[in-house]
C-alpha cells in the first residue's frame, strides 16, 4: 500500500511503511535564513517537527502546500509538505527504467504518471542541502 500525493501537477507515492501520520499546516512557524526547501517548525506531540517542502526536494514546481506527511528519519521524525494527499491505495508494478535520483521508478495509474519516492534518496539530498547552508 502507498500514500498517494500531489505536488503541483505531479503525482507521487510513498510506501505506507514510511509514513507515520498526516497532519495539517496549523501552527507552522517559518525559519529565517534557511534554504527554500525548509518550510519551518510545527508543534507535534510535544516536540517541534521540522517541515520541508517536498516539491523543492524533488526539484518540481509545487503549488501551495496544504498537508504535512510525517515520516521517520534516522534522527527522528520530519514533515514533508505536499499540496494534497489523494488516497492510500496499492501501486501497480514500477517501471525501473525511470528510477534514479529521488524516485524508485514510476507507473501509470488511472492514466496519470505516478512516481514512487525513494525516501532514503530524498533524505540524503536534504542532508546535503542543509550541510551546504
Amino acid at each position: 500500500m502507498h500514500v498517494h500525493l500531489r505536488v503541483g501537477a505531479e503525482r507521487y507515492a510513498l510506501p505506507v511503511s514510511d509514513v507515520r501520520s498526516i497532519v495539517d499546516m496549523e501552527g507552522l512557524t517559518p525559519l529565517l535564513g534557511m534554504p527554500p526547501s525548509v518550510l519551518g517548525l510545527r508543534p507535534l506531540d510535544g516536540t517541534l517537527l521540522p517541515v520541508f517542502v517536498l516539491g523543492a526536494l524533488l526539484g518540481v514546481a509545487g503549488g501551495e502546500p496544504a498537508r504535512i506527511v510525517v515520516v521517520e528519519a534516522a534522527g527522528g521524525e520530519l514533515g514533508l509538505a505536499v499540496d494534497e494527499v489523494l488516497d492510500v491505495a496499492p501501486l501497480p508494478a514500477l517501471d525501473a527504467a525511470c528510477a534514479g535520483g529521488p524516485l524508485r521508478g514510476s507507473t501509470l495509474l488511472d492514466g496519470a504518471l505516478v512516481g514512487s519516492i525513494d525516501l532514503g534518496a530524498v533524505l540524503g539530498s536534504l542532508e546535503t542541502e542543509l550541510a551546504a547552508a
